[in-house]
C-alpha cells in the first residue's frame, strides 16, 4: 500500500490521474488501491475497484475483478479507513494499458461531473448513509460476480455514483446511485422473467 495518503481535498479525478503515469506494464490491485486511499474512508477505493469491472473483459475475468467489491462493502459498513485484501487478491494484476485507456475515457466526464458536486443531503453521506451504501454495494457485488450477461453496466454506474457521493459528501449522487441500482434490479428481473416465459413457451410447444 502507498505510504502517503492523498490529501483530504483531492477530487476523485485528481486521485486517479497518477495511475496514468504508471510505468509498469501491469499494476497490482493493492498498489492501485494504495494510490487513492485517504482519510475519507473506502469510498474512493470503491470507485477505483469498480473501474476494472467496466473493462471489456471476458465474463469469467470480469467476475473475478468484481470480488474486491464484495470485500469493500462490509468494510464500508464497518467504517474502516483502510481496505484489507487477502494476499492472493492483493497480488492480482491488471494491464496498465487497459486501465489507462479506460481512465482516459472516464476522466474528462468525471471532471465535468465533479464541478457540480457540493455538500448536500448529509443524511445520505454520514455514518448511517455509508452503512446503507455498504449494504447496497454488497447487493451490487453479488450481481457482478453472478454470470449474468450484460448485467454489469448499470450496477457499475451505481457504484461510481455511490463512491463519488460519499467521497465528496454529496447525497444527491448517492441518491442517483440508488436509482441506478433500482433500474438494474428491474432490468435483471425482467430478463429473468423473459427467459422463464420463453422456456415455458418452448416446453409447451414440445
Amino acid at each position: 500500500m502507498a505510504k502517503d495518503a492523498p490529501s483530504r481535498d483531492l477530487s476523485l479525478a485528481e486521485r486517479l490521474k497518477p495511475l496514468l503515469r504508471e510505468e509498469e506494464p501491469r499494476i497490482r490491485l493493492d498498489e492501485m488501491v494504495g494510490r487513492i486511499e485517504g482519510r475519507e474512508g473506502l469510498a474512493p477505493v470503491l470507485f477505483v475497484l469498480t473501474l476494472p469491472v467496466m473493462l471489456p473483459l471476458p465474463p469469467g475475468v470480469s467476475m473475478v475483478m468484481a470480488i474486491p467489491i464484495l470485500l469493500v462493502a462490509p468494510q464500508l459498513m464497518l467504517g474502516r479507513r483502510r481496505l484489507w485484501l487477502p494476499g492472493w487478491l492483493a497480488r492480482l494484476t491488471i494491464k496498465h494499458g487497459d486501465l489507462a485507456r479506460l481512465l482516459k475515457r472516464v476522466l474528462p466526464t468525471l471532471e465535468r461531473i465533479e464541478r457540480l458536486v457540493r455538500p448536500r443531503l448529509p443524511f445520505l453521506t454520514g455514518r448511517i448513509g455509508a452503512f446503507d451504501v455498504g449494504v447496497a454495494s454488497t447487493v451490487i457485488g453479488v450481481i457482478l460476480v453472478t454470470p449474468l450477461p450484460f448485467a454489469n453496466l448499470l450496477p457499475s454506474w451505481s457504484l461510481c455514483a455511490f463512491s463519488l457521493g460519499l467521497t465528496r459528501r454529496d447525497g444527491a449522487f448517492v441518491l442517483v446511485g440508488y436509482l441506478l441500482l433500482a433500474a438494474a434490479l428491474a432490468v435483471i428481473a425482467l430478463a429473468v422473467l423473459g427467459v422463464d416465459f420463453g422456456v415455458g413457451r418452448l416446453r409447451a410447444l414440445i
